[in-house]
């Protein structure tokens, strides 16, 4: 063809394609006007929200496009998170692989709990912590912080990636949430995306309230939990999905079960309420409203997700006849997803680290525990270990971290919240035991702690204790330098108790003893490892016979004693009672001026799948003099050997050693930390010089098969035991020890 052939064509060909083009445009345009709007609403119900996924998955599979997407409490969850691009697939694998029983309970590890506030947890039930405020009792506003929660949504919408705003997703989102204090019905169609999420989850009484722009706000389902509404506003959809996944009313028996019940029906009755009034909003002619049968799964059976995805896509199913009209071709959907769907980002470098804490030493202690430095990635894992860790200090009710932008610039934010209820707090603790042999012991324990008394939190410690053994003593300790490394500790005490004398396995006498006791020490805390403390000590015991016969074998005089001592404890185990790995290590040496006392203890846990094994030796002694009645050593009790009656042999130099293996048969309810185990022991023991039990010598052997486990209130065991020259003991110990 001539040039001048080619220049006469070339217009004509043009003018072609573009008709052609404008042909295809028109197409996509009218496929586009035909398409029905569809907004997505997502209802709460705690754990059974996860039904939720399972309605996505099948609105995937018909390719069906979402316009606008509302939710409510776990509805708000799986709503952000389909807001931010993740597929039904990546939602069933991040609920698949979250460890709900850690997320629902916001205690750091015990072992990264400081030495100070270990032995707080020791003498006391941790959960009996309350405010005390103008002389009124104040307490915490939730069983939960839900900070491990926040972590969790954190990583769920990549809000450790970048900052995440519900108005910069590509999917327009409506979360709900209720304010506590006006009872107002707050809907967030901007805002921080996690911050949001965690409000919406916030069951009262359960996870505490969180307070975002002057507002304290709590589960929207109080108010609006199934949020139809909003996508009506939103996008002013053609066709609205409606999943409504709320617990049903309980029935009258249920009602009648438990006292708490009566409450958990008034929340029901209170969201049924409004659910009604919104589905009253839906066309049943041309909107899809899903309810999926849960029947038997709970708002708290986070644990079965999988099984609740499941049902979720069984209810989407039965409605795939009303869900196909919405269906796209797979190209046409393609386009759709790929304009929602946000692509993967990487850790940003963090450029500054900055503490939102009013007190200045507190917030260059807190910068110092965060190891992220600037200039490199972020590490979230890191991030949150060092978060609890800080939490494991004790003075802080929640531990949380935001992300900023300016201007290229990527800022870490850490934002710690003091306890409302603090700084000064009461706290209780009871212990209870009972043995075939012996009659049975009690102790009733309270505390007021004050903390933050000066600027290194200083803290002083009023503990008194009534029961078998009463006991009150005064506490000041006193951090002297800013990391709160070195302290002194100055105790002033009292305490009296009856010691029953055995013979020949029965108490033959019994004896009150009484010790006055005033210390101070400079200690020094290895971080989280453990303490070591050096100090001075004036002590005062006496004991004088009550019941029975002078058959003690030791004196019962008055002695004043003064002297110094050191000590060290570390203390790495996971769990307070009933750990399954880590190590323990004590020891002390007192030197007195007519006797002194060694000490030690060594422990170790280890576990394989459900089987958790414990060893455990110690040695108390005198090498000088001999110790009095008000301080011997004692075998008998649990875990001390437990075919003995409690202190069954006083006196000496004792040795111990002990073997516990133990299988899980269950855990706690979710929020609650520990297990219920079934355990058998093997221990033996010595007492070189005893003021007790005198007729008999050598080594006391004893077995147990017990239950054990950690309680709300402390350990518990209930067990049966035999140990040499005794017969059977059934046993039963409950509280702290």
């Amino acid at each position: 063809m001539s040039l001048l052939n080619k220049r006469r064509v070339w217009p004509h060909l043009s003018a072609l394609a573009l008709a052609l083009l404008s042909t295809y445009t028109q197409a996509a345009h009218a496929d586009d006007a035909k398409r029905l709007k569809v907004g997505l609403v997502l209802g709460g119900g705690g754990a059974r929200g996860a039904a939720h996924v399972g309605v996505i998955k099948k609105l995937e599979e018909l390719r069906i496009p979402v316009d606008c997407i509302s939710g409510t409490s776990m509805g708000g969850l799986v709503a952000g998170a389909f807001s931010t691009g993740m597929s039904s697939e990546q939602m069933s694998q991040a609920l698949a692989d979250a460890d709900w029983r850690d997320m629902f309970n916001d205690s750091p590890n015990y072992a990264e709990l400081t030495p100070r506030n270990k032995n707080i947890s020791q003498t006391y039930i941790p959960a009996s912590e309350a405010g005390i405020k103008n002389g009124h009792l104040k307490f915490p506003s939730a069983v939960l912080g839900g900070q491990k929660i926040k972590f969790f949504i954190n990583q769920l919408v990549e809000a450790d990636k970048a900052p995440q705003m519900i108005e910069n997703q590509k999917l327009p989102l409506s979360l709900i949430a209720t304010d506590i204090v006006t009872g107002q019905r707050v809907a967030y169609r901007n805002g921080d995306l996690a911050t949001v999420m965690r409000a919406t989850m916030s069951v009262p009484g359960l996870i505490a309230p969180v307070k975002y722009n002057g507002r304290t706000l709590v589960d929207g389902g109080l108010v609006d939990n199934v949020p139809i509404r909003e996508v009506k506003e939103m996008c002013h959809p053609d066709v609205v999905i409606a999943v409504n996944v709320g617990s049903p009313l309980l029935k009258e028996e249920e009602i009648e079960s438990s006292p708490l019940s009566v409450t958990a029906q008034t929340l029901n009755l209170l969201t049924e309420q409004n659910v009604t009034q919104s589905l009253a909003m839906l066309n049943r002619q041309q909107d899809v409203y899903i309810q999926p049968d849960l029947d038997g799964i709970t708002a708290a059976d986070f644990e079965r997700n999988q099984e609740t995805i499941k049902r979720g896509y069984a209810a989407a199913n039965q409605a795939e006849a009303q869900l196909k009209k919405l269906s796209l071709t797979a190209t046409q959907y393609s386009g759709w997803r790929a304009e929602v769907q946000n692509k993967p980002r990487p850790s940003p470098i963090i450029d500054k680290v900055e503490v939102v804490e009013g007190n200045a030493q507190d917030s260059i202690n807190l910068t110092q525990q965060i190891k992220q430095k600037p200039n490199e990635p972020l590490n979230t894992t890191q991030l949150k270990n060092d978060l609890l860790y800080a939490y494991g200090d004790g003075r802080y009710s929640n531990m949380d971290y935001q992300l900023l932008s300016d201007h290229d610039k990527t800022t870490l934010r850490v934002l710690p919240t003091k306890k409302p209820w603090g700084p000064n707090y009461a706290r209780a603790g009871l212990n209870f035991s009972w043995g075939t042999r012996e009659t049975a012991a009690y102790n009733l324990r309270l505390g007021y702690q004050m903390t933050e008394i000066n600027r290194l939190g200083g803290e002083l410690l009023f503990s008194g204790q009534l029961g078998n053994t009463n006991r009150a003593v005064v506490n000041w300790y006193q951090p002297i330098d800013s990391r709160r490394r070195l302290f002194t500790d100055v105790s002033v005490g009292y305490s009296d108790q009856k010691v029953n004398v055995y013979q020949n396995g029965r108490a033959q006498s019994s004896y009150n003893t009484n010790l006055t006791e005033a210390s101070a020490a400079l200690g020094f805390n290895f971080n989280r490892y453990g303490v070591m403390k050096l100090g001075v000590v004036q002590r005062r015991p006496h004991a004088s016979l009550d019941i029975g016969s002078e058959s003690l074998q030791t004196s019962s005089t008055a002695q004043s004693a003064h002297g110094w001592y050191v000590s060290a404890d570390f203390d790495r185990m996971n769990q307070l009672y009933f750990p399954t790995k880590g190590w323990l290590a004590r020891a002390s040496y007192f030197d007195m001026n007519d006797y002194s006392k060694v000490s030690a203890e060594l422990q170790g846990a280890y576990s394989i799948k459900d089987f958790v094994f414990t060893g455990k030796l110690a040695y108390t002694g005198s090498p000088k003099g001999q110790l009095p009645l008000s301080d011997a050593a004692f075998l008998g009790g649990a875990n001390n050997l437990a075919g003995l009656s409690n202190q069954q042999v006083i006196g000496d130099n004792l040795q111990y050693a002990g073997l516990r293996v133990e299988r899980v048969l269950s855990k706690m309810p979710l929020g609650i930390r520990g297990d219920l185990r079934l355990g058998l022991s093997t221990e033996i023991g010595k007492m070189r010089t005893r003021y007790s039990e005198t007729q008999g010598q050598g080594w006391i052997k004893s077995g147990s098969i017990y239950l054990g486990g950690e309680t709300p209130v402390g350990p518990l065991y209930v067990g049966v035991s035999k140990a040499t020259n005794n017969s059977p003991r059934v046993y039963l110990f409950i509280g702290t020890p």
